[in-house]
């Protein structure tokens, strides 16, 4: 069984905040650089409604933090709470009942070019009509489209109030580091899923896993990724050994939980019964040697990775064997 390790929750919410964001601009680049700007949106678009999952995901928040209302300042506090959860910082500039306007100067997706600022108005507009279907959002102002900062408006002529709606919005609100962490692995493991379905349902299979690769090899991603883990962890080896202890802490940041069922100076094999993306359909497990491969050869070129079983492909767990020839 691999040790637990003591990372603290800041750290991998940090990590998996990251990585999410990351993924998230890198699938849209890819898939621009495909098919072009519009399908980027859509298949983006795709992922927001798969199964009414930014519906479901704006309701949650809502009763999670007891937001009982559905007036504009019920929806500056939903926005208050997920900025706090994906570290982004802006400036209330106005907020009523009936109104709410917010200036955001970080962001961490912004980014070019400027047809992915595209996301901000999907995204929003379903979360606003998930709170109140008679909402009105307009975004006049976006960093992602040239604008020095993004500026939201929410308007709403009729709601029911919120409890407590004499407090401001401008109090901190501190939400544990631990439920910030789950909420970004969700989103990242939610999204990266709900990306390769969408792919797969309008261009097929193939074509899915060909993106996965493309985001994964972009800017050298998933090498980079695992040379960072190697340096923050000081870890300097390029044997079996290390790529044992470096499996571990990536088990550690992600939620994935197996065991370890051989370890020579040759060769290594693992057993994992949990995993954040497990899923259907088979070929979205194709995902996994095509990370592993990157990483095991980031750690040692002559390494090789093999995946004998797969929860995704129906197996009852994964099994991954690397092997470094002498």
């Amino acid at each position: 069984m691999a040790k637990k390790m003591a990372i603290p929750w800041e750290f991998k919410y940090k990590f998996a905040m990251g990585g999410w964001t990351a993924y998230l601009k890198a699938y849209h680049y890819a898939i621009r650089e495909k098919y072009g700007a519009d399908a980027a949106l859509e298949i983006y678009e795709r992922t927001c409604k798969m199964d009414d999952r930014i519906k479901s995901f704006t309701n949650a928040v809502l009763k999670v933090f007891e937001l009982e209302g559905n007036d504009a300042e019920t929806i500056g506090r939903w926005w208050d709470i997920w900025h706090e959860l994906t570290g982004t910082e802006g400036t209330i500039l106005e907020w009523s009942k009936t109104i709410c306007r917010v200036k955001v100067t970080k962001c961490p997706t912004t980014t070019v070019p400027k047809d992915i600022s595209g996301w901000s108005i999907i995204r929003a507009k379903l979360i606003t009509k998930a709170i109140n279907p008679k909402a009105v959002f307009e975004r006049p102002k976006a960093m992602c489209a040239g604008d020095s900062y993004c500026e939201y408006v929410w308007k709403i002529e009729e709601s029911t109030p919120i409890k407590g709606a004499e407090e401001t919005m401008t109090k901190k609100r501190v939400i544990p580091w631990e439920l910030k962490y789950k909420f970004a692995m969700g989103g990242w493991a939610a999204y990266l899923k709900a990306y390769h379905y969408a792919i797969r349902e309008k261009y097929g299979a193939d074509a899915a896993l060909e993106i996965y690769e493309r985001i994964s090899t972009m800017d050298d991603r998933a090498k980079k990724g695992t040379q960072t883990l190697l340096n923050i962890f000081n870890l300097e080896g390029n044997d079996i050994e290390t790529i044992r202890k470096w499996w571990e802490i990536w088990w550690e940041l992600i939620g994935i939980e197996g065991t370890w069922l051989e370890q020579s100076k040759t060769c290594l094999r693992n057993k994992i019964t949990k995993c954040p993306y497990k899923t259907e359909p088979k070929d979205i497990s194709d995902w996994a040697l095509i990370f592993c491969d990157i990483n095991a050869k980031t750690i040692n070129p002559k390494a090789t990775c093999e995946r004998p079983k797969g929860m995704c492909a129906r197996d009852p767990y994964c099994e991954y064997v690397w092997i470094i020839e002498e």
